[in-house]
């Protein structure tokens, strides 16, 4: 039940959502420069969309699954429990923080 739950819940790791991203770039980029290549030569529409679609169709098949290769470096997580920090201030650089309702200078 777990590998049917992971199959179809998709999470990919951020090194698969980089892959994922250049992937469809190029795919995309590469169809839609043959497509207007071919349809100007040919000087038909109908070749530029139909294959500026199948370009599109064949980065949606490579990309949308969760296919292994997305998951080859998954996150670790810090165990739970310990000191939780927060800024008081909103100021990422110099603002107070408070650990625990506790100020820490």
């Amino acid at each position: 039940m777990d590998q049917i739950q992971n199959i179809i819940d998709g999470f990919i790791d951020f090194e698969g959502q980089r892959l994922a991203e250049t992937l469809t770039t190029v795919i995309l980029v590469l169809s839609g420069v043959l497509a207007f290549v071919v349809g100007y030569l040919l000087s038909d529409l109908r070749y530029t969309v139909y294959i500026g679609l199948s370009g599109t169709v064949i980065a949606f098949l490579a990309v949308v699954p969760p296919w292994g290769i997305y998951k080859r470096n998954p996150l670790t997580y810090l165990p739970a429990g310990g000191v939780q920090v927060q800024m008081v201030d909103g100021d990422a650089g110099g603002g107070k923080e408070k650990e625990e309702g506790k100020k820490v200078k």
